[in-house]
C-alpha cells in the first residue's frame, strides 16, 4: 500500500513539474530562417514559455534588422522588461540576456504560431503572431485586424 502512495506521489509530483508542458502540433513545420524572418520580424508576438519553473508570459518583437527581442514579460506576477540579442546558429534562433549564453532553439510554425524546440524536442515556448497583445483586449483576430493593420494600434489606444 505504501508503495502506491509513493508512486501517485511520485507521479505527481512529475505531472507538476511539467504543468506546462505542450506537444509539438502534428501538422507544425520545422522552419528555415527565412520563414521565420516572414513570419514573425517586426510584429507583435504574444509568448508563452513552459520550461521554466514559474509560468512567463510576454509580449514580444522580434526585430532581424536591430537584432533584438524587445518587451515585456510577467514571471510569476512581476513585469520585466525584455532586451535580449537576436543571433541565429545554423537552423535555430538565439537570445541572450547581456553577459548570457545564448538560448538556441529549432522553430516550428504552425499557422500564426511558432515554436521553439529544444534539442531534445520538448517545446520551449508557443508564441502567436501579429495581434494586439492586451490582457483586456479581444482576440483581435476575430474583429478582422489583420486586414486592417491600423486596427491593433487603435485598439490599444482606446484601453
Amino acid at each position: 500500500m505504501r508503495t502506491i502512495f509513493l508512486s501517485i506521489g511520485a507521479a505527481a509530483f512529475l505531472y507538476a513539474m511539467n504543468a506546462y508542458a505542450v506537444d509539438l502540433p502534428a501538422g507544425a513545420k520545422k522552419a528555415t530562417m527565412d520563414e521565420f524572418k516572414a513570419l514573425a520580424d517586426g510584429k507583435p508576438v504574444k509568448v508563452e514559455i513552459l520550461d521554466l519553473e514559474k509560468p512567463v508570459s510576454a509580449e514580444l518583437v522580434w526585430s532581424w534588422k536591430k537584432g533584438t527581442i524587445t518587451g515585456k514579460a510577467d514571471i510569476g506576477g512581476k513585469t520585466i522588461d525584455v532586451k535580449t540579442k537576436l543571433t541565429f546558429k545554423g537552423d535555430k534562433a538565439c537570445s541572450a540576456g547581456k553577459g548570457e549564453k545564448p538560448s538556441c532553439h529549432f522553430i516550428y510554425i504552425d499557422g500564426d504560431k511558432f515554436y521553439e524546440v529544444r534539442d531534445d524536442m520538448k517545446v520551449h515556448a508557443v508564441s502567436t503572431v501579429g495581434f494586439a497583445v492586451h490582457p483586456a483586449a479581444p482576440d483581435l483576430r476575430t474583429y478582422g485586424a489583420r486586414s486592417d493593420p491600423a486596427a491593433p494600434v487603435a485598439l490599444k489606444a482606446a484601453l
